[in-house]
């Protein structure tokens, strides 16, 4: 399967989901849709319940074919991925992987 055929098929403009922002270059992201950076400096790794509400606000209008971009907290993607799965039964991964980011879908029946 050709690197093409794993990009979205549709008119709408993805996002990509970015848990924080920070120095990273993302521009390769950009392949895959608009950058959304759900929080920015400093984030309280041990309060979790604020990052289900931060997550929950975030993914309001969020598609399911969105993708969420895997940097930061272990926690804050963990939570992330969460958030996202239990409201679209799927996620749609990016992982950075000899300088790109690559796609990972999981889909939960």
């Amino acid at each position: 399967m050709s690197e093409q055929e794993n990009l979205p098929q549709c008119n709408k403009m993805q996002k990509v989901f970015i848990m924080n922002k920070g120095a990273h270059d993302y521009s390769d992201a950009l392949r895959y849709g608009e950058l959304s950076f759900c929080t920015e400096g400093l984030v309280a790794k041990y309060n979790t319940s604020q990052m289900v509400r931060i997550f929950n606000d975030a993914f309001k209008d969020s598609d399911a074919e969105d993708y969420i971009l895997m940097t930061s907290l272990t926690t804050l993607c963990s939570i992330a991925c969460s958030v996202f799965a239990t409201k679209h039964r799927r996620l749609n991964l990016l992982i950075f992987k000899d300088e790109r980011y690559i796609l990972r879908r999981i889909v939960f029946d």
